[in-house]
This record gives C-alpha cells, sequence and structure tokens, in this order.
C-alpha cells in the first residue's frame, strides 16, 4: 500500500507535476524518498526493505495511479539504484547510495540509448578515451529524466577501442553541459533534458562495466519491468474511473476483458523476473511490455467513451485530460513499441 501521505501529496499536485510547475517539481524526489518508494527491493544490508523486484514494481504503479510524471522520476531514480546493487559494494558511499535511497539526491538511467544499440537500433553516442587513470566522453545525451537542477549521477555507454562501456557519471564534472528542459507536452515535472559531454573525465571506480554487451541482457529485466509500472498505474486508475459510475453490461464486459489481460501479463511479468528466464529470452519480456502499452490506450479510450462528453468539459473531467497525455508516452518511452515490434520482427516473431 502507497504510503497515504504521498498519495494525498500526489493527488493535490499531480497537474503541478504535469505542467512542471517548478517548487513542486523540485520537491519530488525527496517526497518519494521519504515514503521509501526507492527502498523497495532494496536488501536490507544496503538500507533498503528487504523485499523483492515485484514490489518495486507495485509500489512505482501505485504512484502512476496518481501521476505519471512521479512514476517516471521513479522509474530512473529506482532503475539507477538497481546498477548501483550490480557494482562493488565497497564503492556505494562513492555513489552517495544513502542519499539516493532517500530521495536526497538524483540517479538518470541514461542508458536508453545502450538498450536501442544492444538491439542494433542505432550506435553509441557517446565515445571514450583511454587517459591516464580512467577515460575521457564526449558526446550527447538526447533525453535522460530526472536531471535534477540540484545535481545528479547518470549511467551512461560509450564506445571505445576496447569495445562499449558503461558508465556512472555526477554531473558537477568539468565539461557537463546539462541542457534546459526538454519542451513537453506533459510529464514536464520529470526533469528531462538532453546533456553534452566535452572531455568529461571518469575514473576506475566509476566504471559500471567493461562487459556492456553482457551487463545489458542482465539489467534489461529490471530496466523494462520497473518501466512497466507506468502502464500498470495508469490502466488501474482509468478502470477505477469507469467502474466509479454505473454502466451498461458492455462497457462492464470491457473492464473485465483489460483486467483480466492486466492480471495475465502481471502474472507472466513476475513469474519471469523471479525465474530470471527475461535474461535469455527477452523476446517475453518484449511482449508483455507490449501488451501492457495497448491496453493503456484501450483503458484510456474506456474511460472517454464510457464518461462522454464530461471529459470535454474542464469541471468534471477529473483528471482525463493529464491521463490522456500521460498515455501518450507510454508507447513512446524507451525503448518504444514500434522499437520492439521492430525486434521482435527480426527475431521471427
Amino acid at each position: 500500500m502507497l504510503d497515504a501521505t504521498l498519495a494525498a501529496w500526489l493527488e493535490q499536485h499531480a497537474e503541478a507535476l504535469n505542467a512542471g510547475e517548478a517548487d513542486v517539481s523540485l520537491a519530488l524526489l525527496q517526497q518519494l524518498g521519504q515514503a521509501d518508494v526507492f527502498r523497495q527491493g532494496v536488501p536490507k544490508q544496503f538500507g533498503g526493505l528487504g523485499n523483492t523486484l515485484q514490489d518495486a514494481i507495485e509500489t512505482i504503479s501505485q504512484v502512476a495511479e496518481y501521476s505519471v510524471t512521479a512514476a517516471f522520476v521513479s522509474w530512473s531514480q529506482r532503475t539507477y539504484i538497481e546498477y548501483l546493487l550490480t557494482a562493488k559494494t565497497d564503492v556505494l558511499n562513492e555513489f552517495r547510495f544513502d542519499e539516493l535511497l532517500s530521495g536526497k539526491y538524483a540517479g538518470a538511467t541514461g542508458l536508453s540509448n545502450a538498450m536501442k544499440f544492444l538491439s542494433g537500433l542505432e550506435p553509441l553516442q557517446i565515445q571514450a578515451e583511454a587517459v591516464d587513470g580512467g577515460w575521457k566522453l564526449n558526446g550527447k545525451l538526447p533525453w535522460v529524466t530526472n536531471f535534477h537542477p540540484d545535481g545528479f549521477s547518470v549511467a551512461v555507454a560509450a564506445d571505445s577501442n576496447q569495445g562499449p562501456l558503461l558508465f556512472l557519471v555526477p554531473s558537477n564534472r568539468d565539461g557537463f553541459d546539462r541542457r534546459p528542459d526538454l519542451e513537453l507536452i506533459g510529464l514536464k515535472g520529470s526533469s528531462t533534458a538532453a546533456a553534452i559531454l566535452t572531455d568529461v573525465t571518469v575514473s576506475q571506480t566509476e566504471l559500471l562495466s567493461d562487459q556492456a554487451k553482457d551487463y545489458l541482457p542482465a539489467i534489461r529485466p529490471a530496466f523494462l519491468g520497473l518501466q512497466c509500472a507506468l502502464s500498470i498505474g495508469l490502466i488501474k486508475r482509468s478502470l477505477q474511473q469507469v467502474i466509479a459510475k454505473k454502466h451498461s453490461s458492455l462497457v462492464s464486459d470491457q473492464v473485465h476483458f483489460i483486467q483480466q489481460q492486466l492480471d495475465e501479463n502481471l502474472k507472466a511479468l513476475f513469474l519471469g523476473l523471479k525465474s530470471e528466464q527475461f535474461v535469455t529470452q527477452a523476446r517475453c519480456l518484449f511482449e508483455i511490455r507490449i501488451s501492457l502499452s495497448e491496453l493503456t490506450q484501450h483503458a484510456i479510450q474506456l474511460e472517454l467513451c464510457s464518461t462522454g462528453g464530461k471529459c470535454y468539459l474542464t469541471p468534471y473531467e477529473a483528471g482525463f485530460t493529464r491521463r490522456l497525455k500521460e498515455s501518450a508516452f507510454i508507447p513512446i518511452v524507451t525503448p518504444s513499441v514500434l522499437q520492439l515490434k521492430t525486434e521482435l520482427s527480426r527475431s521471427g516473431s
């Protein structure tokens, strides 16, 4: 169950988060941290709650029921934490791990380009040059969320003479140019921006992996599994809006169908994550992500059609306009539905 204080705060500020109002957006990360959103699925010895990745997904999906902006930030932060959980435990303090868990410091996933690279969809956009004691990074991060204005660290993939490398890069490094927030149509409070890296130095300690082609498939289930929480929360909220009204048996049948499909996808998702089958059988995970995206569109359209003209009247739309914009983001967040379908077609789906 989502922390009641956080739920009330999100309910009050969902529209402001979507619009990117500065004071609310700046406060978001700590609000999530105070409610232990980022401790879900983290072992107790590292300061977490000692439960599972499923608990993390369910918590972020509950956040998404109120605000996909908040859920998007939660996904970024919790996925970055997942990267650190794979690193050597003796370096966690150097990456401000306790502050990441409490929401006092931001972590950005930054590996969307790497996930596309893994599927052969685009080249890496950062270049790494070996220098004494580490590397210099040059290139661009075109679209990354949770670039918190007060500072952050971001995971990046870079091409090099020894193959693709993964780094954790603090934003306060010389040559790291965080650009202004992107002019999104929604989710504006997610601190989503581009960055230009010019001779940014990183050390051996900040090397996340020198075996990117092995690391990325291993981390992809958590990356995509946590991302699925955005769809799950939106679907549930739209169904709640429909169920709250009296409707014909036709509408009830559609609610039942969407709920049944959601339950089946959740069962497959959680079983696949627990068994670790998605590491070697990514196709199954891709299909779940695509199915949840399509169910999101079905649910939001059902909310619209079952509510009727009131959805077009500001006093009565009850957050529908925001959810409609949020739902439009689901198919395009990296890896997009089109990219996943392309990958499936290449593998003979």
